[in-house]
């Protein structure tokens, strides 16, 4: 393991800091002591530490950001396809058949994130991820020559399988690179390549379509044909590119574009965070035990609530857009705006949270802003409000996701109960793609009010469960200020929950 090597780096530059290794009786792990707080951090030691994050961000957050978005775009191209003719070629515009391939993915996607998310440590960031994005590429090529409308809801219950586990091993990996107050602006940037390539994947679809004919194909079977194989391509682009957990790198020796000097470096301001840079090991009856933790599912509900919204802007815009009167080439053209202003607006709230050390106060924000628009949307008269309504709605739910995900992220000490509480919170992110699918029911074309007010109740729940964290919070920290020993926050004295 990395603590019985020699501490060149730790010795240069932290020259103060013990150095001594302790066993984690509580939760049997094997712990770096505290390093020096971070006040106390010499200026040279800054700047190093500044050039050292700033390679990190172009290696791991570049790769990361372009996978995600294209599982995003693979997710949401059946809405493009849809209305590119495939609603009348495989009969999707018959009953509820629609909403049903919306609504298998996520009962895979459902089922085997919280597996997908465990085994990342012990199959390695590398070979799960790219194995993912190879898999869902294949499935996804595939559906560019199905015949049938059920092979379309089988490889969406494929594609289920294979990005469950996609978003929360990001998570995960991310968290254990940065500190807390550096991961939202770093999860929003990686988010945000997700909304560019939103924007203008309404358009690539759109180009797409003009293929029809070509070699006997239709147009909306190119989207599949064409951004499946782009996918598969990136997988091995990844392979190449994506970084491991840090603790292993410097375990393994193999460094990759690092020195172990620079790695320790990475660890020991985790360390110096929040105390767990080492990992600890993750068995059956810590995964019981984390799972029992109900402020995890408390985390969860609040995904639930961001994305729902997200999955409803997702798959319905394009409907949403033609009750407008637009023809399907500006509905295309239309889609792009929204994602690519909320990807201002996304990177804005997490700058100004992380400077600021709070999420709660631009959750509610956020909140606020998606019920307005999704109210704008669907009940105001003139087409100009209302596209600025889907403007409002698409920047507050998006901006929310980085924002949930770092207060989870910053209030889980330790890897084991990290890899636990990613796995749930993805768990409620399928749930709110179930909910998005269930509540948009097609007779209810062209109002959807039913899904309106579903969207929107989300919202308010998203407050009410702010407030009761903010209430818990405040309890656990002023005990813990008052008796450290007996009243340590997850087996740690020094540990504070953020709000």
């Amino acid at each position: 393991m990395a603590d019985t090597e020699p501490k060149e780096a730790g010795a240069a530059v932290y020259e103060n800091s013990p150095a001594a290794e302790q066993v984690d009786t509580v939760n049997e792990m094997k712990t770096r002591q505290r390093a020096v707080p971070e006040n106390e951090i010499p200026e040279e030691q800054r700047k190093i530490e500044k050039r050292l994050i700033r390679r990190i961000d172009i290696r791991l957050i570049s790769i990361l950001g372009i996978l995600y978005s294209i599982a995003g775009l693979d997710r949401v191209n059946l809405s493009n396809a849809r209305a590119a003719g495939m609603n009348a070629d495989l009969g999707f515009n018959i009953g509820n058949r629609y909403s049903i391939a919306l609504l298998v993915f996520f009962i895979t996607y459902f089922l085997f994130e919280m597996p997908s998310t465990l085994s990342l440590r012990y199959i390695g960031p590398k070979l799960q991820l790219n194995g993912f994005v190879f898999s869902w590429g294949l499935v996804m090529l595939g559906m560019g020559f199905a015949r049938d409308w059920r092979v379309i809801v089988v490889c969406r219950l494929l594609i289920g399988i294979f990005e469950a586990g996609f978003l929360p091993c990001c998570m995960y990996l991310l968290s254990s690179w940065y500190q807390r107050f550096e991961v939202q602006q770093r999860m929003a940037l990686w988010y945000m390549i997700n909304l560019f390539v939103s924007a203008f994947g309404n358009i690539l679809a759109y180009a797409l379509i003009k293929l029809n004919g070509s070699h006997g194909i239709e147009g909306w079977r190119w989207i599949f044909i064409i951004e499946g194989a782009i996918t598969v391509g990136f997988a091995f682009i990844g392979y190449i590119f994506v970084l491991p957990f840090p603790d292993q790198m410097l375990a393994s020796g193999k460094t990759g574009p690092f020195t172990r000097e620079e790695l320790e470096i990475v660890l020991d301001r985790v360390e110096r965070d929040r105390g767990d840079a080492d990992p600890d090991r993750l068995t059956l009856r810590k995964v019981f035990h984390h799972s029992l933790s109900w402020p995890l599912w408390v985390y969860g509900f609040m995904f639930m609530c961001c994305s729902a919204p997200i999955y409803a802007f997702a798959y319905f815009i394009q409907t949403i857009l033609s009750t407008m009167g637009y023809s399907t080439a500006k509905v295309f053209l239309l889609c792009a705006p929204p994602y690519l202003f909320s990807m201002i607006w996304t990177y804005a709230v997490a700058i100004f949270a992380d400077r600021s050390h709070l999420r709660m106060p631009w959750m509610v924000l956020n909140s606020a802003i998606t019920l307005t628009g999704l109210l704008l949307t669907a009940y105001h008269h003139n087409n100009a409000v209302r596209y600025f309504g889907v403007f409002l709605g698409v920047s507050g739910c998006n901006a929310n996701l980085p924002t949930i995900i770092a207060f989870q992220s910053n209030n889980v000490r330790s890897n084991s109960r990290r890899s636990v509480g990613s796995g749930v919170q993805m768990l409620f992110a399928a749930l709110g793609g179930i909910y998005a699918s269930c509540t948009f029911m097609n007779r209810e074309y062209p109002t959807y009010r039913t899904g309106v007010w579903c969207a929107v109740a989300t919202q308010f729940l998203l407050i009410i469960l702010v407030a009761l964290m903010w209430w818990y919070f405040t309890r656990c920290n002023k005990k813990a200020d008052a008796d450290p020993a007996n009243n340590a926050i997850q087996e740690d004295e020094d540990f504070r929950y953020t709000f």
